[in-house]
């Protein structure tokens, strides 16, 4: 086995212009960083500790949300990286588009999408959350109205479905 130092210093070009061997590590074949978890993993980490540390959002660290969490968290770290590489453009070049491919436009709408999809779900957006708290208090009403009945059953001496 050869060593990479080694070998980068012994290097030599064959010919004239030719580059050196890519490094260990390298990001040079990545175009904007969305699909590499590279760039979208320590976003997407931060994302969720932000969640997760939120007193309003703690019904999220139950285990049963974590799959959930983190793939809004994975597409909410490419709606970041995205828009990033969107806005160093010309809108011209954003909204370009070549057989086979999307336009760099398309392609973050469509991932915003699968975010605030993913959003909505976990109660991350304004009306989502109010939606929540609206059918978690209707719950609590509802538990409320059946219990205030069976203590009014058993203060009578019988059960609800007995009146």
């Amino acid at each position: 086995m050869t060593n990479a130092t080694t070998d980068a210093v012994a290097w030599q070009p064959e010919f004239p212009g030719q580059r050196a061997p890519f490094e260990q590590g390298n990001t040079l074949a990545i175009k904007h960083g969305a699909y590499s978890v590279r760039t979208t993993g320590p976003i997407a980490e931060k994302l969720v500790d932000a969640v997760l540390n939120d007193p309003e959002m703690s019904f999220l660290a139950h285990g049963s949300y974590l799959p959930a969490l983190n793939a809004w968290a994975a597409a909410e770290a490419k709606v970041i990286v995205l828009s990033e590489w969107v806005d160093g453009m010309p809108i011209e070049q954003a909204a370009e588009s070549k057989q086979g491919q999307v336009s760099p436009l398309e392609l973050l709408r469509r991932w915003e999408s699968n975010a605030t999809t993913h959003r909505s779900r976990l109660g991350l957006d304004p009306l989502a959350r109010a939606r929540l708290g609206r059918d978690v208090a209707a719950t609590r009403v509802d538990v409320a109205t059946v219990l205030t009945q069976m203590r009014e059953a058993a203060d009578q001496g019988g059960t609800p479905d007995e009146r």
